[in-house]
């Protein structure tokens, strides 16, 4: 697995590519979600060429959507590939991730002001 992020405007721009498992998730965690903070408390996946998603993988979604939470951000979709589509559906965890259709609305949504 290939884990890029780049921080740009208060958000981890992050993409995953190839298998995202138990194997591959510690990669992730210490890429994404320990970099969530005050700075860039929001995290905006693309999981578009994600090849293979395991528990592990959902679990590391999860922790960063609380992490992302204590610091008063969100996770956001901005991708997903057909078998990250699938497993997010199945575990209906499509419901608790936002999609975004790319960055840059990933952006906009971060610098929006937030109803109360």
């Amino acid at each position: 697995m290939e884990v890029h992020v780049r921080a740009h405007s208060g958000i981890l721009e992050t993409r995953v590519i190839g298998r995202f498992d138990a194997h591959t998730v510690e990669a992730f965690t210490q890429k994404v979600v320990e970099g969530v903070g005050p700075a860039t408390p929001t995290v905006a996946l693309d999981l578009g060429a994600v090849e293979f998603m395991d528990s592990s993988a959902l679990a590391a979604l999860v922790t960063t959507l609380k992490r992302s939470m204590q610091h008063g951000g969100e996770v956001l979709i901005v991708a997903l590939s057909d078998t990250a589509r699938i497993i997010l559906e199945l575990t209906r965890l499509d419901e608790v991730f936002p999609r975004v259709d790319s960055f840059a609305t990933a952006r906009l949504r971060s610098a929006a002001p937030r109803a109360s």
